[in-house]
């Protein structure tokens, strides 16, 4: 069962009107006053109803009507919502997942809580107050008082008819029945001893401050250190992979530009030759196969040859063989025009295959570097590759500062003489510790109780009772005034935890046990190093040099055993059970400021296992109130 959302309107303790998402695990609700909000009565005055308006004491001074409601998500799934007006009407509903709206279950008090018990998985009212929910008036030394005992610890017993010999004699002298000397003396020397280890207990809670104070710094700078030789590894291992230099790292970074550019010139450079390829002229035909030219050639010999054998004008027609002639020497110009047309367009495209050639060589190179410096550091894009790089880069920056901030801790004064002061610190803690372990076995009674015990034997003894008749008849003697006592809350709270998980008490406290010592060790500073539970549920504590129940134990020490059982029971209720718990921390009576934090690790880890509401007042600090949400 988890609580999902709580809503209050006019609510005493809580803020005019408020709306709050409760989050699984734990969580923190701070009230506006200086008190927590009752929290857990007023989730007891909406699930358990006692249909006569007895919610009405939960609303906000001055307010006529005041509004509140909670939303539970049960064992089955479900999500239920208890509605009601303070002193007024009310009804539980339940979300119908097909329309998504909360169809009313009931409005009558008996069958609410019926209902809620069968599906949302509540338990029984009594259960859930005094296991599930810890407040400040549930500590033993805020309920009433147990009977009282004669001084002197003796069980009373009935007043004895004394004969008038008895009479005679303490008339004459004897010790007065309001006062013992001899105890007044031994209550005066422990009174003296609880003072001193008052004294002792304040001087060591101080070294033990200034020891934490001392071990946090000595931590921190470990950590600097540590944190130093991290990020000097880190850096290692990237130098290893292989630092890049700059130019390279600017080359990768130009790498798709320049891949995009090689591939736009390499398509012009095909295209140019492709161009060149199609428009190379073809050859011409040798001259010996141009019958122009052979018959041109032909004809000016022929003319030529003829006028050599002709006589006179006749000779005249050598001349006429220049024409042929030219025509021939025309033809083979132009065959060699043709030629060296055909030669320059090859020259061309062997131009253009060479340039690409050098293109492709140079984007190749340049291909070759950037992919083995990608290799060196493992990566395989472009993306990564930078990412490494800019990961050294922040590796170099935080050694760099890490240093600086090192050799800063190593130079102060601080450092140099914290080995020192905690030396010393410890001297004294073990002087302290060993002073209070010789006073009574290392246990002393609070010197409020000596104080009040002390007075109570040195009240004026009583006016001397009136002497018997002679005829014998016997008189009931004054007796000493009583020691306060304090019931032993174990016995309820076990009755009540054998029922939720269905055994008997030896066999639950044979589960209870070491996780009960471990919280009551802690919680009392080891006051008390072992505890036992008889079959009736009546608890033992056992303390350096004596035992003592759990009437005996002084009054902060009670409520401590107290608190050790209530986490020890909601730890091990919380598996299987997953009840939400709700916290109301009024225990700064209990706890001093040293011990909250402790208890507040407590109270934390139990919101690990299930639901842990810890409610504080805005005048209080809760111990690990991180991020408080207003209620």
């Amino acid at each position: 069962m988890v609580f999902l959302e709580l809503a209050a309107q006019a609510v005493r303790g809580f803020s005019p009107s408020i709306r709050v998402a409760l989050k699984p695990g734990y969580s923190v609700l701070q009230a506006p006053g200086d008190l927590p909000a009752p929290l857990a009565g007023l989730i007891v005055a909406l699930s358990f109803p006692d249909g006569r308006g007895g919610d009405s004491a939960f609303l906000a001074p001055g307010a006529k009507a005041g509004r509140a409601g909670l939303s539970i998500q049960g064992n089955d799934g479900s999500v239920w919502r208890i509605v009601r007006d303070l002193g007024g009407a009310g009804g539980l509903h339940k979300l119908n997942r097909a329309t998504n709206q909360f169809d009313v279950v009931s409005q009558d008090a008996l069958e609410m809580g019926q209902a809620l018990r069968a599906g949302a998985g509540f338990p029984a009212r009594s259960t859930w107050e005094q296991l599930f929910t810890l407040t400040g008036p549930q500590l033993p030394t805020r309920r009433p008082k147990g009977p009282a005992r004669p001084a002197g610890g003796a069980a009373a017993k009935p007043a004895a008819k004394l004969p008038s010999a008895a009479w005679n004699m303490e008339a004459a002298g004897g010790a007065p029945a309001g006062e013992d000397p001899q105890k007044v003396a031994a209550l005066e020397a422990e009174l003296v001893t609880s003072k001193r280890a008052a004294e002792v207990q304040f001087k060591l809670d101080g070294i033990n401050t200034e020891l934490f104070g001392i071990e946090s710094k000595r931590k921190g700078w470990d950590e600097l250190e540590q944190r130093l030789e991290a990020a000097r590894q880190d850096l290692q291992k990237a130098d290893a992979q292989g630092g890049a230099a700059e130019d390279i790292i600017a080359r990768a970074r130009r790498y798709p530009d320049e891949k995009r550019r090689h591939e736009e010139q390499v398509n012009r450079l095909r295209d140019e030759q492709q161009s060149a390829r199609d428009n190379v002229p073809q050859l011409p035909p040798p001259l010996r196969s141009d019958q122009r030219f052979l018959g041109a050639l032909a004809g000016g010999l022929a003319l030529f040859i003829g006028a050599l054998f002709l006589e006179g004008a006749y000779r005249y027609l050598a001349l006429l063989s220049m024409v042929p002639f030219t025509l021939a020497a025309l033809l083979a110009l132009r065959f060699i025009e043709d030629l060296q047309r055909a030669g320059r367009s090859g020259g061309k495209l062997e131009v253009l295959e060479g340039r690409e050639k050098k293109l492709v060589d140079d984007f190749a190179l340049t291909t070759m570097v950037v992919q083995k410096a990608f290799a060196q550091v493992g990566a395989e894009t472009l993306e990564d590759f930078l990412a490494v790089m800019e990961r050294r880069a922040g590796l170099q920056e935080q050694v760099r500062q890490l240093e600086s901030e090192w050799a800063q801790a190593q130079t102060s004064p601080e450092y140099s003489s914290l080995a020192a002061q905690a030396a010393h610190l410890k001297t004294q803690q073990e002087a302290c510790t060993q002073e209070l372990l010789s006073m009574s076995g290392g246990y002393v009674r609070d010197v409020r109780d000596i104080e009040r015990e002390l007075a109570r034997f040195k009240e004026p003894a009583p006016a001397p009772a009136p002497r018997p008749s002679v005829s014998g008849e016997g008189f009931a003697p004054v007796t000493t005034g009583p020691t306060e006592t304090w019931e032993d809350p174990t016995p309820p709270l076990l009755m009540l935890a054998t029922d939720l998980f269905a055994t008997d008490v030896p066999s639950l406290w044979s589960v209870l046990h070491d996780r009960a010592l471990q919280y009551l060790t802690a919680l009392t500073d080891r006051r008390y190093h072992g505890i036992s539970v008889d079959k009736d549920g009546h608890a033992t504590l056992e303390a350096p040099g004596r035992t003592l129940s759990a009437r005996e134990l002084p009054g902060k020490d009670l409520d401590l055993m107290y608190l050790a059982l209530r986490l020890t029971l909601i730890e091990k209720a919380a598996p299987a059970h997953k009840l939400p718990v709700v916290i109301e921390d009024t225990f700064n009576t209990v706890f001093d400021a040293a011990k909250q934090p402790l208890f507040g690790r407590m109270v934390k880890h139990l919101g690990s296992m299930t639901q842990v509401l810890h409610v504080s007042g805005a005048g209080q600090n809760a111990a690990v109130a991180d991020a408080p949400t207003p209620i």
